[in-house]
């Protein structure tokens, strides 16, 4: 009969192989990045490709907005418009509005939602008002303070688009200003938040769990059928993340990750990051469906169950030792106020710990391999995510002081 103390260790490393098995089928590799070639003129004429219509929310993005039409205006593509909604500016947004009309008027067309009678801006009516405002068949959201990396973004999103894909979330390659310390936590948050998605789309339910407000394509038909963000008009942002996660299709989603699909993103100033940004995300989050919520914590509970694995280990190895040592202790405390008792702490000797010994070995031998090998696959996911950045934040800065 095995004693107590066995079936403890065992049932450590049981719990702690359980965990490696489920971080491990939970974790898809980033594929190593593929440049598209740039198509010739007469290839993209004789292409079928689908139509898409880029949607820009602003509000008091001046600089930005005109940055990001600039960008936007150069893709490699034949068939798109760019469909600006102005939501409530109090900046110069109109003039640039109307000099991009007047400079692409085949390309680019606006309209305005208004502040309401509350004063509040909300994102969930313009983005709608964008939406139907459009004449293409495919939306790709896209904000002010985001631009593509290269001129083929429209063209690697219809290439997913081609596959059967009907949603496709880009990655958001997201950068600071001054590249402050915060910046960079920042960003690396973002990029983590976007590889649990990777993550949760590879594997799984092959279904979402959230989406970037920026690089997010659907069908406009399949937006209109499913009343669009109708659901949410309650919240005042991060309707992507809603509407990715409960109306996705699985295995008809996507999340781009090669160069030419991803846009680089301004973190918003560090007080609307943490007041704004967050608090909006956690009010959103409250919305998901219960199997997207539990989807989210995964890698919290498993984190959880590493833990049980410690303190189950701990617990096997101190249940047989622990009260010889008391006794041990104890008996040195009375033979040192009374050493003619002629009671030695060494009449009382520790258990053999041998099954102790092999179970701390080998937890801490799958424990290190384990993370090891997570550690270098995180590295190898950053690397093949990373692509050096196209803005100089200097001219953004430079360009913010001239409106």
């Amino acid at each position: 009969m095995p004693s107590l103390q066995f079936l403890i260790l065992a049932a450590a490393l049981l719990l702690l192989i359980i965990y490696v098995l489920l971080w491990w089928h939970a974790h898809t590799s980033i594929k190593v990045p593929r440049q598209l070639v740039p198509p010739t003129k007469e290839e993209l004429s004789n292409a079928t490709l689908p139509s898409i219509s880029i949607v820009i929310i602003t509000h008091d993005s001046d600089h930005m907005l005109q940055i990001a039409i600039d960008k936007v205006v150069r893709q490699q593509y034949p068939d798109f418009e760019i469909v600006v909604v102005d939501n409530a500016s109090t900046d110069e947004t109109a003039d640039v509005i109307k000099r991009a009309a007047a400079q692409h008027p085949n390309l680019l067309r606006s309209t305005r939602l208004p502040r309401n009678t509350h004063g509040l801006l909300h994102m969930s009516m313009a983005v709608t008002l964008g939406i139907r405002a459009s004449r293409k068949d495919w939306i790709v959201l896209l904000r002010p303070n985001s631009t593509p990396k290269t001129d083929l973004w429209l063209l690697s999103i219809a290439e997913a688009i081609a596959k059967g894909n009907r949603l496709c979330i880009g990655y958001n390659h997201y950068y600071g200003y001054y590249s402050a310390s915060w910046e960079r936590k920042a960003a690396r948050w973002y990029r983590h938040r976007q590889l649990l998605n990777y993550n949760a789309i590879n594997s799984g339910k092959r279904t979402p769990i959230g989406a970037e407000p920026s690089n997010f394509t659907f069908n406009k038909a399949d937006f209109l059928a499913n009343r669009g963000y109708g659901k949410w008009l309650h919240i005042a942002n991060y309707h992507e993340q809603l509407y990715a996660a409960s109306n996705a299709i699985p295995r008809q989603t996507t999340f781009l990750t090669m160069p030419d699909a991803q846009v680089e993103t301004v973190l918003p100033p560090i007080r609307e990051l943490w007041n704004t940004e967050r608090q909006q995300t956690l009010k959103a989050a409250r919305q998901l469906p219960r199997s997207v919520k539990l989807r989210r914590g995964y890698k919290t509970r498993l984190a959880g169950l590493f833990l049980l694995s410690v303190l189950t280990l701990a617990a096997g190895v101190l249940i047989e030792q622990f009260p010889a040592l008391c006794a041990k202790l104890g008996l040195g405390f009375l033979h040192n106020l009374n050493p003619n008792s002629g009671i030695t702490p060494n009449q009382w000797s520790v258990v053999n710990g041998q099954w102790s010994i092999i179970a701390v070995i080998l937890f801490f031998a799958i424990a290190v391999i384990h993370f090891t090998c997570s550690a270098h696959a995180r590295r190898q996911d950053n690397k093949r995510l990373h692509v050096p950045l196209v803005t100089n934040p200097t001219e953004l800065i430079k360009a913010s002081t001239e409106y």
